[in-house]
Formats: C-alpha cells, sequence, structure tokens
C-alpha cells in the first residue's frame, strides 16, 4: 500500500501512521508539507499511488480549496478528505461529491481501513483501465520509444543526441525529468549517447549530497535508454539571476554549490562545465547541480551560451580549461567564483564579441571589482579568479569555510548596524 498524506501537523501524521500500519506493517506513506513545499505540480495526477489523503487544512492554507482543485484533474487519484468533525461543513461538501471523508478529532480505525481499501480497488482498476486505452498507450510514447510506467507531459528540451521530457513516474510517485535516446544514436562528437547515460548514471550515483541531482531509474525500451532525474519546477540559477539578489542570499547559494563541489571532488569527479544553468534550484531553496562534466549535454543544460570551439562555457572557463590546459579542482572553483561575482555584481567579469575573445580576458584581463559597497567581500572574489591556479582555493572545503567566514562577518555588520539603528530609534522616542 503506497499513500501520500498531504498534512502538516507532524502529530496529525504520527497517528495516522500508527493506524495504517496496523493494517498495512509495511505501507509506504509518503508526506507533503503544504507550508513548506507548496501546492501539488498542475501536472501531477499520484498515478504512483493508491490514494491521496487529503487534511481540512494548515497555516495559511484550506484543504477544501485544494480538493476542488484536485478533484478536477482528470485522471487524479482517489482522495480522502481528512476533516476537522465528523459533521463540519467542509465533510459535508465532501461527501456531495462522492468523496470519502473520515474526521481526524476522533479517527475511526475501520472506516479508515475501509475508505483506503476501497480507493485502492477504485485506483487498481482505473490505472488498468487507462493502460489499455488508447490515451494510455499514446501517454507512454517519448519520441519514438513506449516507456512503461511513465506518462509522458510535455517536452521540456531535445538535442543532437537525446530529448527531455516532463513526465510522472508511478515508481518515483512524482514529476521527473525523462532524458530519452537511442542507444545506436551517436552524437555530434562520434560517442555513443547510451555510453553517456552508463557514466552520468554512475558517477551521480557514487555522490551521496544533497546538492546533486536525484537518479530515479535508468533503463531500456524499444531500442532507447532512458534516464529519469529529478525535476525542477523553478528550473535554473540564470532564471533566478534576473531578479537580482541580497548578498546573503547570494553566498547562501554560493555556499552551497561550493559544498556539492567538496563532494563532487571527494567522489574523483571534476564538474568541468559549471554554470548558472547547470545549478538547478528547489522549493526549499536548495541548489543541485546536473550535467557532470560530459562532452556535450544540450538536453540538460537549459542555456546555450557562448559554445566556443573548446569544451565548455568561455563565460565561466577558467583560463587553463579556456586553453586546454591540464585542468584540476580548482578550475571548477574558478567557475563558481564567476557565479559568484555574477550573482553580486548582476553581471559578467568578463564579455566579448566571440568566445576565443572572452577566453583571452579571462587570462590576460584584470581582476574583476565588485561594487565599492561590496569591497569586504573582494577578497573571496579574487582568491577565487585568480589567474594562477595556485593562488585560487586549494580545495572546495576551503572555499566552503572561507564562504562562511563571510557570511558571519556579514551576519555581524549587520548586528552591528541593527543595533545602531535601534539605539538611534530608542533616543528618538526618549525624546
Amino acid at each position: 500500500m503506497r499513500l501520500l498524506l498531504v498534512e502538516h501537523d507532524p502529530r496529525q501524521r504520527a497517528r495516522l501512521r500508527q493506524h495504517l500500519s496496523c493494517s498495512w506493517p509495511d505501507i509506504d506513506l509518503v508526506v507533503h508539507d503544504p507550508p513548506q513545499r507548496g501546492p501539488l505540480p498542475p501536472e501531477f495526477l499520484a498515478q504512483g499511488y493508491d490514494a491521496v489523503l487529503l487534511a481540512h487544512g494548515w497555516p495559511g492554507g484550506d484543504g477544501l480549496t485544494w480538493l476542488r482543485e484536485l478533484h478536477g484533474r482528470e485522471g487524479f487519484a482517489p482522495i480522502i478528505f481528512l476533516s476537522e468533525r465528523p459533521d463540519d461543513a467542509a465533510a459535508a461538501e465532501v461527501l456531495a461529491l462522492g468523496i470519502e471523508v473520515v474526521a481526524q478529532s476522533r479517527i475511526e480505525h475501520a472506516r479508515l481501513v475501509a475508505a483506503v481499501e476501497a480507493a485502492a480497488r477504485h485506483q487498481r482498476a482505473a490505472l488498468a483501465h487507462w493502460r489499455g486505452s488508447e490515451a494510455g498507450r499514446m501517454a507512454r510514447r517519448f519520441g519514438e520509444a513506449e516507456i512503461g510506467g511513465y506518462r509522458r507531459v510535455r517536452q521540456l528540451a531535445t538535442g543532437s543526441a537525446s530529448s527531455l521530457y516532463l513526465a510522472e513516474s508511478e515508481r518515483a510517485g512524482a514529476l521527473v525529468a525523462l532524458k530519452v535516446t537511442s542507444v545506436a544514436q551517436r552524437d555530434a562528437d562520434g560517442e555513443q549517447s547510451f555510453e553517456r547515460f552508463l557514466q552520468e548514471h554512475e558517477i551521480i550515483q557514487r555522490i551521496r549530497q544533497p546538492g546533486i541531482v536525484r537518479l530515479y531509474e535508468l533503463g531500456i525500451s524499444d531500442e532507447h535508454a532512458y534516464l529519469a532525474m529529478e525535476y525542477f519546477p523553478l528550473g535554473d540559477l540564470r532564471r533566478r539571476m534576473r531578479r537580482g539578489f541580497e548578498v546573503r542570499e547570494a553566498l547562501t547559494l554560493v555556499l552551497g554549490i561550493a559544498r556539492a563541489l567538496d563532494a563532487v571532488h571527494s567522489a574523483g569527479v571534476l564538474h568541468r562545465d559549471l554554470k548558472p544553468g547547470n545549478v538547478m534550484l528547489r522549493d526549499d531553496g536548495s541548489i543541485a547541480l546536473i550535467d557532470f562534466g560530459l562532452a556535450r549535454h544540450e538536453a540538460l543544460a537549459f542555456e546555450t551560451t557562448d559554445p566556443g570551439l573548446i569544451f565548455g562555457t568561455p563565460h565561466y572557463m577558467s583560463p587553463e580549461q579556456g586553453h586546454g590546459e591540464p585542468i584540476d579542482e580548482r578550475s571548477d572553483l574558478y567557475s563558481l567564483g564567476v557565479i559568484c561575482y555574477e550573482m553580486l555584481a548582476g553581471e559578467k567579469p568578463y564579455v566579448a564579441g566571440n568566445p576565443m575573445a572572452i577566453i583571452y580576458l579571462h587570462r590576460k584581463a584584470p581582476l574583476p571589482k565588485l561594487p565599492p559597497v561590496l569591497a569586504p567581500i573582494q577578497p573571496l572574489i579574487e582568491r577565487f579568479l585568480a589567474k594562477r591556479p595556485e593562488d585560487r582555493f586549494a580545495t572546495a572545503g576551503e572555499a566552503t569555510r572561507a564562504i562562511e567566514d563571510s557570511l558571519a562577518r556579514l551576519g555581524d555588520r549587520e548586528n552591528v548596524a541593527a543595533g545602531s539603528a535601534g539605539a538611534q530609534r530608542g533616543s528618538v522616542r526618549s525624546s
């Protein structure tokens, strides 16, 4: 039994889990906390669940409003509404819609179990019918491949070797990004796309860190390989940059990237193409790195900026990478410095009319200067963007500590400023 529980209150979640585990000891109860995670994505139909248990409310939200919207989604999983009381107005409206209601004030165990069993039977029958229908068969088509267990929502991107789709995975119980390629197809560099799938899967599986994209499945269907991975509704850092950043927010995101790089480098991997388009944002504010040092991955990159003739993106390449010289972890850290500068200054450090001119500036131009108001952070930027690798941070761990120190000093200055402002307001009130 697999259920999706939309509930904020930890005590209610614990009570429901206790009741349900009495009948299904190995139950898979997945919790969605609305205040923390926001609404369920509009494309989501909960096809990987036997039923959805929906609370009557939470801080800043109304379960009944959610129910009306979810009930209107064609093909959405059966809903069991958890009313506050058995006789409240919400329960009456929900029952009129033909949806089962269980009161949370006093959970009737037998009623809860019966409601879940009935919902599960309905869901299994509905999915069996849908899978055998023409609509179900078409929804499993991803280009020329038919992939079971996934429902195509829409195509996100396409490249020379692969296509990327938004899909709902029954196995993951979530929306995923599904990348699909022909097993026999070669990309523009002559490399087997399937081999690249295997390499990317192997690399990410070795890195256990929250700042790395989550992979769900690697498989083959109809002479096509597919890779199911985490989907990011908020998009990438490039999109977020359009709104600008407060200093603390920018440094906090840079800190998250540095920590992720530390894990990547500890696994013996260089990213080699770190740029805003390869830094994705989760709805909880955290980051995730994608596209690990592969020769080309347009379907994942989400950004087409100055591709150039040398592997990488010229705006973010270290001087040694731009000149085809040996690189190590410090090259990735240079790229992170470019991102940090761009987030703080609102512009790239080096801009020119063509890729080779940009590569030249990375090696020969003076170090960029932040606006005067950000002068305390300038030493951090200069360590990141030093022309010679030996003058940069030696490791991502060292960079992480330096960013943490900058954030701590920023906090001290903010506290002093707040105290001074408070003293001034106090003196005004005293007068």
